[in-house]
């Protein structure tokens, strides 16, 4: 039986594939902290809201103490704040996701480069193999025929 398809390139391919899980996993956490920080936003967007609806409703009563008015209004600036700060690393973070992206995309490349080239291979080695066994069973066949033929004659002398 002959020997099966051996890739001499498969290391590589196995290094090339390493390194593209690994940017997977990369591109994988940044999308983590994405949503961790929009998460955050919105809850910052949400308790603007919510204190914005408790000072409303504070003026709106009447009953509003200036120092209530002062603290409120400077919780409102810090979650403000927060927001823009968040929104600032949300924008810091996805650019670097598109950078991690194109990384990604890179290994992919390489990865599926090598990936063809050893089906190309493959291909290559079952039709030299297909053609190697096809020659083995026609030398087979032209010796049974001789043979058949060298008995024959023998046998009509």
């Amino acid at each position: 039986m002959a020997k099966g398809f051996a890739y001499r390139l498969e290391p590589l391919l196995k290094l090339r594939r390493r390194y593209e899980d690994e940017q997977k996993r990369v591109v994988a956490a940044r999308l983590r902290e994405i949503s961790v920080l929009e998460q955050r936003q919105q809850v910052l967007e949400q308790e603007i809201v919510r204190q914005a609806e408790a000072m409303r409703r504070a003026l709106g009563a009447g009953e509003v103490e200036m120092e209530h008015l002062r603290m409120s209004r400077h919780w409102m600036l810090r979650l403000r704040r927060g927001v823009l700060e968040t929104d600032a690393a949300l924008s810091a973070e996805r650019a670097l996701l598109a950078a991690e992206r194109q990384a990604l995309a890179e290994a992919r490349k390489n990865t599926k480069v090598l990936e063809r080239l050893k089906e190309r291979r493959r291909e290559e080695w079952w039709t030299a193999w297909q053609r190697r066994e096809q020659a083995e069973l026609d030398e087979m066949n032209t010796l049974r025929f001789a043979h058949v033929n060298l008995t024959e004659d023998r046998q009509s002398s």
